[in-house]
């Protein structure tokens, strides 16, 4: 059984849109540097205060401090995956062998940040209950199955874990955003079966809830260029409601739709994935077989002619791992 990593803060209910920029999978958790906010338990009971974060750098795709200058760490809620609020393809480096003309191309599309239906109102909603636990900022804990301190960082520096909010802290907000219908589910290989089989149940009720899944899209053909992320609203939910890719996939259409208007790109969708494959499993084989036997796959395969044939609890992503370092440069292996 791991051990437990343990994170005590609050969380800032004006960061979250319209008034901020946060979405309902992602958050910010201030943590008071040189306080005993970091806690580990390598029983899974008795927690002893840990250091290993502070002056930490993440080694991944991002190689910034894990705790920023204002004394908050960033967590994606595991397991879940709300609809984009705001997403921009990642930027093309001169080294892509892209012509700068075609770069340039790209740039000027891609300047804008596009966002999926539902996305704001599942932010809405999110925030809308956070209040009913307080006013301005809310106590929370980040919850986090691990055994060493690089394991809960993901490789854009992010914390991943569950957040306790409420009373006795018993609210997971992961499992309540499952259950309500706001969120996808989206699973990697970090998680326990006991992670994935508790989302799988909050699943089936949130598909009950008529919310985004009422909406749930396996088109990869259509993408809507109107749809872009309108920075402090106005709140509109009437018109907050169509189809909707899972959120991975949209990300990648993104992209793809970007690369093809610059003419980079002309094969079909699934030939864009082919050249950089997400990799992951069955949901079904790696619960039953485990990460070291179930069978690779790519979510390349899963795309037939326009569509998307699975729905997201059906995967388990392949996590990309990242190295935690001190300024010195050492890695940090203990906590």
């Amino acid at each position: 059984m791991p051990g437990v990593l343990r994170v005590k803060g609050t969380i800032d209910l004006a960061q979250f849109w319209p008034d901020g920029e946060s979405d309902a999978d992602t958050t910010k958790i201030k943590v008071k540097v040189g306080a005993n906010s970091f806690s580990f338990a390598a029983d899974g009971k008795t927690f002893k205060t840990t250091k290993a974060y502070f002056g930490a750098v993440v080694r991944g795709t991002s190689s910034d401090p894990v705790i920023d200058k204002q004394g908050r760490i960033t967590v994606r809620l595991q397991g879940i995956d709300a609809p984009e609020l705001h997403y921009r393809a990642g930027a093309l480096k001169q080294s892509s062998g892209v012509s700068k003309a075609k770069r340039k191309k790209f740039n000027e599309l891609n300047k804008t940040e596009r966002r999926q239906y539902w996305a704001e109102t599942a932010t809405v909603a999110l925030c809308k209950k956070l209040k009913t636990f307080g006013n301005g900022t809310v106590k929370c804990e980040m919850r986090s199955l691990v055994d060493r301190p690089a394991e809960v960082i993901d490789t854009y520096g992010r914390f991943v874990g569950n957040i306790y909010v409420g009373a006795g802290l018993k609210t997971d907000v992961n499992v309540w955003l499952a259950t309500e219908g706001w969120v996808y589910p989206t699973y990697y290989s970090s998680m326990t079966n006991e992670e994935i089989d508790v989302l799988n149940t909050a699943t089936t009720k949130g598909k009950a809830k008529k919310r985004t899944w009422k909406n749930y899209s396996k088109a990869v053909n259509k993408f809507d260029k109107k749809l872009v992320y309108r920075k402090h609203g106005p709140i509109d939910a009437a018109n907050d409601k169509g189809p909707v890719l899972m959120p991975k996939v949209y990300r990648r259409q993104v992209s793809y739709q970007m690369q093809k208007g610059a003419g980079i790109t002309v094969g079909s969708f699934a030939q864009f994935l082919s050249k950089s494959p997400d990799r992951c499993f069955l949901t079904k084989e790696f619960v039953e077989q485990s990460i070291h036997t179930a069978e690779p796959r790519a979510l390349h395969d899963f795309i037939k002619g326009n569509k998307f044939t699975l729905e997201p609890q059906e995967l388990v992503f392949k996590e990309k791992f990242s190295d935690l370092r001190r300024p010195n440069g050492s890695k940090i292996t203990d906590f």
